[in-house]
């Protein structure tokens, strides 16, 4: 194995540290074959676009959480009580909350009216109960950001905080149920309950 082929195998296999080093040394930088240099570069380029990524799902995903279960969400027809599941809902029990953005919306029968769209920012929760006790947030919220499928973020939380459901999976367990009639935007609480 030739001095440059040994060069470009170090190139390929070496930690990040070592490569930075490798790149940066100039004196190095002229005997490295350019395919390997770029190769290098758009991995590193991959790498640090993979870990901003990650990061923002993760503070998107934190946010959500913290907005699921604030106090101050507004119960579904005001009762504060306990829904079955209807049909084949994978939730079981739940109470369902609105934020304010999303019960302004209401008409006066307290359902979101038929044909309509929510507007961004629209919160919708189902706290799920599992033997009484609270055991998962469902969630959906208005938004057209890069990780929203059918203008919603959805995803799915556990008392604690813990993402069972991350929005970076842009609802793909959760629309096609969604998008059955009938449906309100995406919401099928309205007509079944």
């Amino acid at each position: 194995m030739s001095k440059l082929q040994a060069r470009n195998e170090m190139v390929i296999n070496a930690p990040i540290s070592k490569i930075w080093a490798v790149i940066t040394d100039i004196n190095v930088l002229h005997k490295i074959n350019p395919g390997v240099i770029k190769a290098v570069i758009i991995a590193l380029s991959a790498l640090v676009a993979i870990i901003l990524f990650s990061c923002k799902k993760k503070k998107l995903n934190e946010n959500l959480y913290e907005e699921a279960k604030a106090s101050g969400l507004v119960l579904y027809q005001n009762k504060d009580s306990i829904l079955s599941p209807a049909g084949s809902s994978p939730h079981g029990p739940f109470k369902l909350k609105f934020n304010s953005t999303a019960a302004s919306q209401f008409g006066s029968d307290g359902k979101f009216p038929v044909g309509g769209a929510f507007t961004n920012g629209s919160l919708i929760v189902k706290e799920v109960y599992s033997g009484g006790q609270l055991s998962l947030y469902a969630v959906m919220k208005k938004d057209d950001s890069k990780f929203s499928a059918d203008g919603w973020l959805w995803a799915e939380y556990e008392p604690d905080g813990k993402t069972t459901y991350s929005v970076g999976e842009k609802g793909k367990s959760c629309t096609s149920c969604h998008a059955t009639n009938p449906n309100r935007d995406l919401i099928k609480s309205f007509d079944l309950y």
